[in-house]
């Protein structure tokens, strides 16, 4: 049997209208008026765990985390968006018609593309960062360019997403779907990124 790219397409996932409007509104003020956005950076090795270069990823982030942080407001988005991706991983499985999994959700991170921002293409899992599954997030669609694409090894031509707020896509993080997020060339992305073992 010869595996062709629509085999891989069978594995990314995308699901639309994650969170009710309201919901999503409320979120996006929070994002637009958060200022613990910090440079993004990437898992370079073990001397180097937060290495930034902007010419490979150029975005500022926010860790939603619900343990030591004083904020309830950070709180509740951290464990809404862990409760949100944890029941999207189960409707992939579902879909995929995989056994039951027990994933447990590693990172959540708010993204922030500005002008220029981008992430060159790469894969979530390795060495330093054993990954199983990745999710985004799309939060809003008010912007040009950003769009986030899937390269198929051994194949010219790349997948890309349609953008769209409320939109979640997930996809195994191994090396058969390097993805990017092309420059943002007016306006802001934001998107939610989480990854799961």
């Amino acid at each position: 049997m010869e595996i062709t790219d629509a085999h891989l397409l069978n594995y990314i996932r995308i699901y639309d209208d994650v969170l009710n409007k309201k919901t999503l509104d409320v979120f996006l003020k929070i994002c637009k008026k958060e200022p613990d956005f910090n440079e993004a950076g990437i898992t370079h090795s073990k001397e180097k765990p937060n290495f930034i270069n902007k010419k490979i990823r150029d975005v500022k982030s926010w860790n939603l985390i619900n343990m030591g942080e004083e904020s309830r407001t950070k709180i509740f988005w951290a464990n809404y968006f862990c409760f949100t991706f944890n029941k999207f991983l189960k409707i992939y499985a579902n879909d995929n018609q995989m056994p039951e999994q027990n994933w447990s959700i590693e990172d959540i991170q708010v993204l922030r593309y500005e002008k220029n921002g981008k992430y060159n293409f790469h894969v979530d899992h390795g060495a330093l960062v054993p990954r199983t599954m990745s999710c985004i997030y799309f939060v809003n669609n008010d912007y040009q360019g950003g769009e986030l694409c899937f390269k198929f090894p051994g194949m010219e031509k790349e997948l890309i997403i349609d953008k769209k707020e409320n939109r979640m896509i997930v996809w195994p993080s191994n090396f058969l779907y390097p993805h990017a997020v092309k420059p943002v060339t007016e306006g802001i992305r934001y998107s939610v990124v989480s990854w799961a073992l």
